[in-house]
């Protein structure tokens, strides 16, 4: 969460954040999703296996890697929609500059907080369920649990939009909470007293920090 006096800002649990970003990393290598819920399992699968080589030393840290990763989690993910409705209504009045780096750093955003959730992440006792797929048009949501430390569980929904024949991820809801709600409320609190400049300076300073 948004907090000026400690300076932690644009925080996401970090139980949660874990699992947003990193099912896409190898979905590159699974061409022709026949869907949705394709997409989510087959990306899980592999991801671990990637965390898992970088881990035992077989595969550069994540890190060294930075740019690779980001080029295939872009493929899955929209960040442009992802940032414009993380962003809200002041999305309307920004110039396209300015929206342009507002989602390379978000994206950036997301990217490095992962990265550091990582850290810490074990990897060893995980089981992700693929509970339902719901598909209404070109809009689907996959529902999904993970199992950890025996008999712990975290509820994630993946939300997907197809775009040019492709199911791509514009929102993560982890037990209840949107990733998208939990930043518009964060950039919301910088907004009201601040302006947008000052937010992407301090999108700056976090990259920076993060990375």
């Amino acid at each position: 969460m948004y907090a000026s006096k400690t300076g932690r800002f644009f925080i996401v649990p970090g139980v949660l954040f874990l699992l947003l970003v990193f099912p896409y990393l190898a979905g590159a290598s699974v061409p022709n999703q026949s869907g949705p819920l394709a997409v989510i399992e087959s990306g899980t699968q592999k991801a671990l296996e990637i965390l898992h080589q970088s881990e035992s030393g077989q595969a550069a840290p994540l890190r060294q890697r930075k740019q690779e990763i980001l080029k295939i989690v872009g493929q899955y993910f929209n960040f442009d929609e992802m940032s414009k409705s993380a962003l809200g209504y002041p999305w309307k009045q920004q110039t396209p500059e300015k929206r342009q780096e507002f989602v390379h750093l978000f994206k950036q955003l997301l990217f490095d907080t992962y990265v550091t959730r990582l850290q810490n992440y074990t990897g060893s006792n995980e089981k992700v369920v693929y509970d339902s797929q719901l598909v209404n048009g070109n809009y689907a949501v996959v529902k999904t649990h993970v199992m950890y430390e025996g008999n712990k569980n975290v509820s994630i929904d993946y939300r997907l939009h197809k775009t040019n024949g492709e199911w791509k991820v514009y929102d993560v809801v982890v037990e209840g909470v949107s990733l998208i709600v939990n930043y518009r409320s964060q950039f919301s609190a910088i907004l009201a007293n601040e302006s947008f400049n000052s937010l992407l300076q301090k999108l700056r300073e976090k990259v920076h920090q993060l990375g």
